[in-house]
């Protein structure tokens, strides 16, 4: 019988980090010919292998199994090995495999390398095998997107691509990034009629939307709106800039605004304001964000940094004027955020959520703007949360286009093959599987949308702190995963 870690070896030799896959999809394509079996290779890189059934399960429909082969290039700063030309170091701890100071790509090395021992393996009895290798998972499941699925017959598919053993997931949220714009009216104003006035949200613990948006944690953007609306309801206030967020999956934990205030207006007054509002929010947040500071500095020179040009220029700074102030206030206030709605089969899990997480000011534009990443596992209520979102844009005059969009992969109540994958379970391990959905996205999804009626599956071995130097590869969870998918095979 094969030997799985020989073949994620070979795997970890060859550089394949996203966007730098052509020679590990090359190296696959030359491993089904040199063993004689068809192969697809098409324009992306994507990789399907097939294999003829055994004797005995001739009259067996096929089996898709499926995994991908970028994985994330991340190291440590002391280390100077260039990962998209390099191979990694492997290092075995006891019952862990790790890499040295890297990434060690067991997402989803472990599945590749699973797909070419069964490919090797001619003791294993099993029906038509469709192995399907995509590329660029990691950066928005681009070879799935890509993928024409027509030479597939399968309609059961084995995703390989989870982190926890004995876990199965059953299902993954849809998602779809929208970018508003939204137009503000501007002015140019005297710095000395005015003081400028920067305020910070920092010290939020942030986190991944498909893994912390269901965990009360403040989002430093609807936090810095929500200060600024207030103060705006005591006193004259120009909004001059407002950014925070880096990433459309990530829950901004900073947020920077700067705004304009009457020169003639009280510092202690407005300080006072400022201080019983964040006393209000820290406490509000005391569980969730205990991190959480709102601050603020006083700098009648400072320009932002959008605003370069000439020294008759730095005495003036474009801001909204104090109407289109309160309507950009009354917008952010008025945007939807967070779980809209949880699942009713799986107790805690969010069905539906966006997030904001990128907020700017575009002042060559005159605009506020910003991208939500709309999730749902229901793919009906994905689109209602859009059209929602885009009828608040458009209310304030905005435009809202979406890209990067991928379907929910839904929970299927009858499913054979989750079926007989926790039946073997069960039976080999002699303890209960664990079905789940997640809230994030897996490729099963976008498959699941081009193959109808595509019963999925995913599970994995132990692996933790994966897209980290830290990732580590459980050495017997690997084999036993393996042994696993054997078992379920041989029954399919």
């Amino acid at each position: 019988m094969a030997d799985i870690m020989e073949y994620f070896e070979q795997l970890a030799a060859i550089p394949h980090g996203s966007y730098h896959t052509r020679q590990i999809s090359d190296f696959l394509v030359g491993f089904a010919k040199e063993r004689g079996l068809k192969v697809i290779q098409d324009e992306a890189g994507n990789v399907i292998i097939f294999k003829k059934a055994s004797e005995t399960r001739k009259d067996r429909e096929p089996i898709i199994l499926q995994g991908h082969m970028d994985m994330v290039l991340e190291k440590n700063a002391d280390r100077t090995i260039d990962l998209e030309k390099e191979a990694i170091t492997l290092i075995r701890e006891g019952d862990w495999l790790r890499a040295d100071g890297t990434t060690l790509g067991a997402d989803d090395g472990v599945a590749v390398a699973m797909m070419m021992a069964l490919l090797d393996d001619d003791t294993l009895e099993h029906p038509p095998l469709e192995c399907v290798i995509t590329v660029d998972e990691e950066v928005g499941m681009l070879g799935a997107e890509a993928l024409d699925t027509a030479p597939l017959k399968g309609k059961r598919l084995l995703n390989l691509d989870s982190e926890d053993e004995g876990v199965f997931t059953a299902g993954c949220a849809g998602g779809a990034e929208e970018n508003f714009c939204v137009p503000f009216k501007f002015e140019k104003a005297d710095k000395e009629d005015g003081r400028l006035v920067t305020l910070y949200v920092d010290g939020l613990l942030g986190g991944h939307s498909g893994d912390a948006i269901n965990r009360g944690r403040a989002n430093a953007d609807l936090i810095m709106a929500r200060l600024l609306y207030q103060m705006s309801r005591k006193i004259s206030l120009r909004l001059v800039s407002i950014e925070g967020g880096n990433k459309d999956n990530a829950i901004p934990r900073e947020s920077r605004a700067q705004i304009l205030i009457p020169a003639a207006a009280d510092r202690s007054f407005v300080e006072g304001i400022v201080q019983k509002l964040d006393d209000q929010i820290v406490a509000e947040y005391r569980l969730t964000d205990p991190g959480l500071s709102i601050t603020w500095d006083w700098d009648d020179t400072s320009v932002d940094p959008d605003q370069t040009g000439t020294e008759e220029s730095h005495k003036r700074i474009s801001c909204m004027t104090e109407k289109s102030t309160k309507r950009a206030l009354r917008f952010l206030l008025a945007l939807p955020n967070g779980v809209m709605e949880y699942s009713p089969v799986f107790e805690g899990l969010p069905q539906t959520s966006l997030n904001l997480g990128i907020l700017r000011t575009d002042h060559k534009e005159h605009a506020l703007k910003g991208t939500f990443l709309v999730r749902s596992s229901i793919n009906s209520q994905k689109h209602y949360l859009v059209d929602r979102l885009r009828a608040i844009v458009r209310e304030f005059d905005g435009e809202l286009e979406e890209c990067g969009v991928y379907p929910a992969w839904e929970y299927r109540k009858d499913s054979p093959l989750r079926d007989l994958i926790v039946s073997v379970y069960e039976e080999k391990m002699n303890e209960k599987a664990k079905i789940l959905m997640i809230h994030g996205g897996l490729e099963c999804g976008l498959l699941s949308g081009k193959i109808r009626g595509l019963d999925c599956v995913s599970l994995g071995p132990q692996t933790e702190d994966i897209h980290t130097p830290s990732e580590r590869l459980n050495i017997p969870s690997f084999y036993r995963t393996y042994e696993l998918v054997r078992s379920v095979l041989e029954r399919a």
